[in-house]
């Protein structure tokens, strides 16, 4: 039986494999599911010399690297854009989410972008980004299918609230927290969303450590009046907007603090993919994707 560091590598390597990716050496040390071991001690997996695949799996190492081409174009579309919502006062991040985060796009992939905005504007912020997307004719509209480097505006949190649930602290939304890619902050709303959210520490130390070893905890943030007078709009956004919704909410997730438009959420399909592997290489799934 390998011990449990060597299980923590092999973790890796198995969430990885669930989006079709390979890691290097180092990546895996990164990426480990909790305590880690010696890469070159690990039984069970293959490697070309550069990159390490579960058994039979050789074959995502082109695809990463094909993958990797197409992203280069989509993170400086993302870039672009992403110029567009510097006029909104209440937006304090922008962020690029899913498998662009980890330059592994496929060509027709749309780009998942993040969002962090100050108290009491949630639903104003989102109004005027989707209205600013839409003017710019780069937004993802639902049941779109031809999306490839459109913007899915998929997720608001206010500042006051970057704290996932209890229910949603899993290995999941570790690597969503650690994975996600600033393109511009202000003040300093990245390390907040990371210091609101410790726990994935006790799921990914390595990658924690790599994203906040040349960090501050961040102060206490003050806003000024300009987000004041939006803010007075704010329920009438969110009257406009959850009425627009009505006939088509699907798997949103709407809180106090948050929106979360997911049609598929994938995390059901992630957890049932993990633990197809984890079980051929006899490793319980509650071990890593849950708290222990």
């Amino acid at each position: 039986m390998m011990r449990l560091t060597t299980h923590s590598l092999i973790a890796a390597v198995a969430y990885a494999d669930v989006f079709d990716y390979p890691l290097t050496k180092a990546e895996v040390m990164r990426w480990a599911v909790g305590r880690s071991g010696n890469v070159s001690r690990m039984r069970g997996v293959e490697s070309d010399g550069t990159y390490i695949t579960l058994p039979g799996r050789k074959k995502i190492i082109t695809l990463r690297k094909s993958r990797e081409r197409f992203a280069v174009t989509k993170w400086k579309r993302a870039k672009e854009i992403s110029r567009l919502f510097r006029y909104v006062p209440t937006v304090l991040l922008v962020g690029v989410t899913g498998g662009l985060a980890m330059d592994n796009a496929e060509e027709h992939d749309d780009i998942d972008l993040f969002f962090i905005v100050v108290p009491g504007a949630l639903w104003i912020s989102r109004l005027i980004v989707t209205l600013l997307a839409e003017a710019a004719g780069v937004r993802r509209h639902p049941g779109e299918h031809q999306v490839a480097d459109k913007v899915c505006l998929n997720m608001f949190m206010t500042e006051d609230a970057l704290t996932l649930p209890k229910h949603e602290q899993d290995l999941f939304s570790a690597h969503e927290v650690l994975q996600m890619v600033p393109l511009w902050e202000r003040g300093q709303a990245y390390r907040r969303l990371l210091f609101h959210n410790t726990w994935v520490k006790d799921f990914l130390p390595a990658a924690w450590r790599a994203k906040t070893s040349i960090m501050i905890r961040p102060d206490a943030k003050r806003y000024g009046w300009i987000w004041q007078w939006l803010g007075g709009l704010e329920y009438l956004a969110k009257a406009i907007q959850l009425t627009y919704m009505e006939s088509r909410r699907t798997n949103e997730v709407i809180s106090a603090g948050m929106i979360r438009f997911h049609p598929q959420d994938a995390r059901v399909w992630v957890k049932k993919k993990f633990a197809l592997r984890l079980k051929r290489l006899h490793i319980p799934l509650d071990k890593f994707f849950y708290h222990r």
